[in-house]
């Protein structure tokens, strides 16, 4: 190895979160397999986000960054789903954070707000992590093949992080990933996480594995890109009947610096408009109710106005499920 990389092999890696830094990303993630919403449907969940990154000025040794999401896109089934971007917002809004230079996040003010499914890697707090910040590193640095490991926390669980540098240059560095996490909940009838064991139907024990890799610009201190895929596969026993059954979902993520980011090669059908949905599920059907479901735990007020003239039949059956789809 040429002196000049074995030194770079041997620095330690630093974000670099200034007050001049402005970084754009592009954001896609990809749920394939058992949804729970509605008591239980396979389908794919798209989203595609645009996010914008700014540093400001920190203490010396400590870094500070801002993240807000800038555009948002989320399909059902290959279905758009008419959510605005201050729907979306709502959910994940603006998020100031702390951080070692290393990345170790030591502040973040994302409200504590808990969406009405848990879905593995999905954690308002946590938006920054899947995102801007990946990984944290050794303060010693880092060289190809030395592999090491962290632990941050995901809905309450850690997720334990497995890093291994397998390419270095003088300005990018390739490193793969591997992460395990392992939790159990309860459940209701729905499919909701609940607290009281009293109020669940279900106990739900996930073991989630994944792989993959990020690419580092060494020179600019951010990273160009994030690829994971992530396997959940989770064992609900009913606690009434002991009866087991197994669901599995695989959660795919992609961010890249943007302009970079790959097609999503997602196996959902094509849907020209909202309303095609509609038409394939029997107006009411059951991804039709998956659908609005989606729709309201990602922020919808209300459903747009040429939605609610098809669903008039259906009118009383969604104000009972979704009262504040319909608006006033």
């Amino acid at each position: 190895m040429p002196v000049f990389l074995a030194a770079v092999a041997l620095a330690p890696f630093a974000y670099s979160f200034g007050p001049n830094t402005k970084v754009d990303y592009d954001v896609n993630v990809q749920f394939e397999g058992f949804l729970p919403v509605l008591g239980g449907n396979e389908g794919v969940v798209d989203v595609k986000m645009g996010v914008k990154v700014t540093g400001a000025k920190a203490e010396p040794g400590m870094l500070k960054a801002a993240s807000e999401i800038t555009s948002f896109d989320l399909t059902f089934n290959g279905s758009k789903l008419p959510l605005t971007l201050s729907n979306v917002t709502d959910y994940f809004p603006k998020t100031n954070v702390g951080l070692t230079p290393q990345g170790k996040i030591l502040s973040n003010d994302a409200p504590d707000r808990k969406l009405p499914v848990r879905l593995p890697g999905l954690d308002v707090k946590r938006f920054p992590d899947i995102t801007y910040i990946p990984l944290e590193f050794p303060t010693e640095g880092f060289e190809v093949g030395e592999s090491w490991t962290f632990v941050r926390t995901f809905g309450d669980s850690p997720l334990t992080y497995t890093c291994t540098p397998v390419a270095l240059t003088d300005n990018g560095a390739e490193i793969k990933v591997e992460v395990k996490q392992e939790y159990t909940v309860l459940e209701n009838e729905a499919l909701e996480v609940v607290v009281n064991r009293e109020d669940a139907v279900s106990e739900v024990t996930t073991k989630m594995t994944g792989s993959g890799t990020v690419v580092l610009d060494l020179a600019n201190g951010v990273a160009r890109s994030a690829e994971m895929r992530n396997t959940a596969v989770s064992t609900a026993k009913n606690l009434s009947s002991g009866e087991n059954k197994e669901r599995k979902l695989v959660t795919t993520f992609k961010v890249a610096l943007k302009g970079q980011l790959a097609a999503s090669g997602g196996k959902a059908p094509k849907a020209s408009n909202p309303g095609d949905l509609w038409t394939r599920a029997g107006m009411m059907g059951r991804d039709a109710w998956t659908w609005l479901q989606l729709a309201a735990m990602f922020g919808m007020k209300a459903l747009p106005s040429h939605i609610q003239a098809w669903i008039a039949p259906f009118r009383e059956d969604i104000r009972r499920s979704f009262p504040w789809l319909l608006g006033r």
